[in-house]
């Protein structure tokens, strides 16, 4: 993979709180933040493939062709 160099700018006392936490989870910031963007970008990968696949069967058209008003409650609720 190519990597490349990119300049962030963070407030001081959150990058202190990153370095720290870095430390004591043996890693890096570079690597937090990596994995952070990565997160970020599978989710929103993730949610357009749900809507993606959402839409594609509601252009499908619905199951049922029935109109709902046409069923009478006690079809719908059958004792036994």
């Amino acid at each position: 993979m190519d990597n490349r160099n990119i300049t962030f700018s963070f407030p001081a006392d959150l990058v202190r709180q990153a370095k720290i936490y870095a430390a004591e989870h043996d890693t890096t910031i570079n690597s937090l933040v990596r994995e952070l963007l990565q997160e970020k970008l599978n989710r929103e990968r993730r949610t357009r493939m749900a809507s993606n696949r959402l839409l594609a069967l509601a252009d499908r058209g619905p199951y049922f062709a029935a109109d709902p008003r046409s069923i009478r409650r006690d079809e719908l609720h059958e004792r036994r």
